[in-house]
């Protein structure tokens, strides 16, 4: 099995055995400390030994240099779980705080949620490292499983035992709403483990293509659904943080935005007659008016947040792209020996092609925006229609065959296209200037050739011509 699908097997046993682990520190601190933990308290030990070990692993590493990174990674994770539930009113990067801690006076019940903390984080940490070492067959997946589902199940069973003897009442949804995410994962994590020795696939003819799709769509989507799931209440705090940010940075735009938007949207005043009437039509219509335009108000704000959020969530999405190529650049080791060229580093040749791709891009919006002055023009816009739907245009094809192709492949559009080979060819073979009114005809057709009425025709084509 190849590198990468042992990583993606390592992150989703990983995961699993996040999900449980979560579950009983959140019960735990709640009971003892009435304040629920977060999920990055669990995570930050925990994936914090996985990566060291994973780095650390067949490396060559001197021992003691792999037990002083393992007791730094095991001090931090220490550190960032008591500062978060006895100094949060300090930065962590603030070193008062640990003077307070050796300083206090809170007696034993003090020390003793200490050493719990020490001793939870110590447990995590451990459970990280193991989640390395240990072997990813597909029984020993299964046995995972087991163990996390029989967590569950305590875990539930003593909680229900102490809230019916009135001992206390945890509020914390978080174990229960990792049940799903636990399950999702297991459901990638153990299929993948299962199918690590078999080396190849074997599809009936013609759906090789339409299975790999969509084996791949349903893993992908489940991946995310259990990730969503998994990190709910960290994006659910991120989320919060971000509305406060987001309304700060956006309150000087909102007059301008919610002016266009009112102008847009917002109904014009009717003509008022001079007879009363008409006066008394529009006094008694009043209220109604008045209600429309709350009506509209309301949407209005809710378009220009939605607005304001998708350009945020697209601003952020491509600055978390820049700086993970950014930072795999800064980790990629140069050339042993070798003379370094410009356009061998890898960060530049993607930010180049990339470039390139927008220019392209660019480029074949503004052509498409373009006005057709004559057939020509819009044959050329039928050939390139043609290629964004999978057929493209053989060398030895003369425009009529290449018409009468597309035809076939889509049909409904026998009209349009015949108006725009015939007229092409009357101007490129017959040397004849075509008028205004049939340039009109000409465009109709090709907006015609536009229309989402074809997208399915089109989509099936360009599938087919894949496989």
């Amino acid at each position: 099995m190849g590198a990468m699908r042992e990583r993606l097997l390592l992150f989703l046993n990983g995961c699993m055995e996040l999900c449980w682990i979560f579950a009983w520190v959140t019960f735990l601190t709640s009971s003892a400390f009435h304040k629920p933990s977060p999920i990055t308290q669990v995570m930050i030990p925990f994936f914090l030994a996985a990566i060291i070990t994973f780095l650390s692993k067949g490396r060559g590493w001197r021992v003691l240099t792999v037990i002083t990174v393992h007791i730094g990674g095991l001090l931090l994770g220490v550190l960032q779980g008591i500062h978060y539930f006895k100094f949060r009113i300090y930065p962590f990067f603030d070193l008062k705080w640990i003077k307070h801690l050796f300083e206090s006076n809170g007696g034993f019940v003090e020390w003793i949620s200490i050493v719990f903390i020490l001793i939870c984080v110590v447990a995590i940490y451990v459970m990280g490292v193991k989640l390395v070492v240990r072997k990813k067959g597909h029984i020993n997946l299964c046995s995972r499983f087991d163990l996390g589902i029989a967590a569950f199940f305590a875990l539930f069973l003593i909680r229900f035992m102490f809230e019916s003897k009135g001992e206390f009442v945890v509020s914390d949804p978080g174990p229960q709403s990792m049940i799903l995410p636990f399950f999702i994962f297991s459901l990638l994590a153990i299929p993948l483990a299962r199918n690590r020795s078999i080396a190849e696939r074997k599809f009936l003819t013609g759906y090789h293509l339409a299975g790999t799709v969509i084996g791949f769509s349903l893993v992908v989507l489940a991946l995310a659904a259990g990730s969503l799931l998994l990190f709910l209440p960290f994006l659910t705090n991120a989320a919060e943080a971000g509305f406060v940010v987001l309304k700060a940075v956006s309150e000087p735009f909102g007059p301008i935005i919610v002016g266009i938007l009112r102008f847009i949207f917002q109904p014009r005043n009717l003509r008022t007659d001079k007879n009363s009437a008409a006066g008394q039509t529009q006094t008694s219509e009043a209220p109604h008016e008045s209600e429309t335009q709350g009506w509209a108000e309301l949407i209005i704000k809710f378009i220009t947040w939605g607005i304001a959020v998708l350009l945020s969530l697209l601003v952020l999405s491509a600055l978390a792209v820049l700086l993970w190529y950014l930072i795999r650049w800064l980790l990629s080791k140069t050339p042993v020996g070798k003379k370094i060229r410009p356009h061998s580093d890898p960060l530049l040749v993607w930010l180049y092609n990339k470039f390139n791709l927008l220019l392209k891009f660019m480029r074949s919006l503004l052509v498409s925006f373009r006005p057709y002055e004559n057939a020509q023009q819009i044959y050329m816009f039928l050939q390139r229609w043609g290629k964004m739907s999978g057929l493209y245009r053989m060398p030895q094809e003369t425009p009529e065959e290449y018409g009468n192709r597309l035809k076939t492949a889509i049909p409904g559009l026998e009209k349009e296209l015949t108006e725009i080979v015939n007229a092409f060819n009357e101007e490129i073979y017959g040397k004849r200037r075509l008028d205004k009114a049939r340039i009109a005809r000409l465009k109709k057709a090709a907006s015609r050739l536009r229309s989402p009425v074809f997208w399915l025709a089109r989509t099936k084509m360009v599938l087919l011509h894949l496989k």
